[in-house]
């Protein structure tokens, strides 16, 4: 196995948990490698840290699977699964609300570079990662034997896939040919369309979030912007909103809102094709109990975070000045490269330029089914503010 050895001074962080190994990192590499292949890591002593799958393409040039004397094989993966299977049914899940949910957090599930959210019956899977891809075959065989699905689909990694050097197709690998598939969060009845829509067909992160907003919506006036497949508003109208406005670019992600309505049996769901931006700087101003701004991610590299920050300070600031005085306002980032105190500080900056006084209720991440090694702060890629608007 071939070795890959640390700069003095560089392992504290894997010591600790970290489970990426960057480039810049790197003393010297011992014996030669293919992309993807399991190497050894170890700090500039020699002692080993554990093993990874290796890509020297990617800047994250080792990701740890193993610590210590773990071998890296489908035994381990096998047990990977099998562990995260056990932590979700301790987490309530599935439930008799809750069908819809993550089972594999890649770092998180110790898997590095591997997605599996659960849809009712159905596991879709995404790869992130070259060494993940490697080994799908030993990750399908565990998910089949442990899930027993009726399909297994796997959702196309995109940028991810070109930029770590692998195939990627969205395809269903085992099983019954899948269209849409049936499934609940927090009660509220879903069809999600895993070979066609975004990541694997939902954002999950957001289920805890909107089962609390939803507690909170009882006579409210919704507007969900950047709705996707409506999971805001539906949350909030089976709490007893009295309406919700959903806003989406996506005339496909507005069909599915009013799907899901028509589902749930919601007649007061308005759907709205349009630019977020552009649509609230047109809303009547003052005129909604509950306003959620659910953007996608807005820095997807460094370069782009000065914008990103203006981005979110203009986004909110719009928002703000649609919220009825007292209302709520519910705002997120998934911006990896946004940390929650920059997050925060544009908030400050929207009511400022809103002129509106901001007052932070609570301060939320993604779902416990996504859960983060405490050294990895990368992992916790969400921020979600629920704020009260004077």
């Amino acid at each position: 196995m071939a070795k890959v050895v640390l700069k003095r001074g560089r392992a504290n962080p894997l010591w600790h948990g970290h489970p990426w190994v960057y480039s810049g990192a790197i003393e010297r590499e011992e014996g030669g490698y293919q992309p993807g292949d399991v190497v050894e890591v170890c700090d500039a002593d020699g002692r080993r840290i554990g093993r990874g799958f290796a890509n020297p393409r990617s800047q994250i040039r080792v990701r740890m699977v193993g610590w210590r004397d773990e071998q890296v094989d489908d035994a381990l993966i096998a047990r990977r699964i099998e562990e995260a299977i056990a932590l979700r049914t301790k987490l309530g899940l599935p439930s008799e609300e809750t069908t819809a949910y993550r089972l594999i957090n890649s770092e998180g599930d110790a898997l590095p570079g591997l997605v599996v959210d659960v849809y009712g019956d159905v596991c879709a899977v995404q790869f992130t990662a070259l060494g993940a891809k490697r080994v799908e075959g030993a990750i399908y065989e565990a998910l089949a034997a442990l899930m027993k699905p009726r399909a297994i689909v796997e959702v196309s990694a995109g940028g991810f896939a070109q930029l770590e050097g692998f195939g990627s197709a969205t395809r269903v690998v085992r099983g019954d040919e899948v269209e849409t598939v049936r499934c609940r969060e927090n009660g509220v009845e879903l069809e999600v369309e895993p070979l066609r829509g975004q990541k694997t067909g939902m954002f999950l992160g957001q289920r805890e979030n909107r089962r609390r907003l939803g507690a909170l919506a009882k006579g409210a006036r919704v507007l969900d912007v950047y709705t996707y497949a409506g999971g805001f508003a539906l949350n909030a109208l089976r709490s007893g909103a009295t309406s919700a406005t959903c806003v989406d670019s996506s005339a496909r992600a507005l069909e599915r809102v009013r799907s899901h309505a028509e589902l749930n049996h919601f007649s007061n769901v308005e759907t709205v094709e349009a630019d977020a931006f552009r649509f609230l700087e047109t809303t009547r101003p003052k005129g909604w109990d509950l306003v959620v701004v659910d953007p996608p991610k807005f820095a997807r590299a460094r370069k782009d975070l000065d914008a990103a920050l203006k981005g979110y300070e203009r986004l909110n600031t719009l928002a703000m000045t649609a919220c009825a005085p007292g209302a709520l306002l519910a705002t997120s980032s998934c911006s990896q490269l946004v940390d929650g105190e920059s997050f925060e500080r544009v908030i400050a900056a929207a009511a400022r330029d809103a002129g509106r006084r901001v007052q932070v209720l609570e301060s939320s991440s993604q779902g416990p089914d996504h859960p983060v090694p405490p050294a990895f702060p990368e992992g916790r890629y969400l921020k979600f503010l629920l704020c009260r608007v004077v």
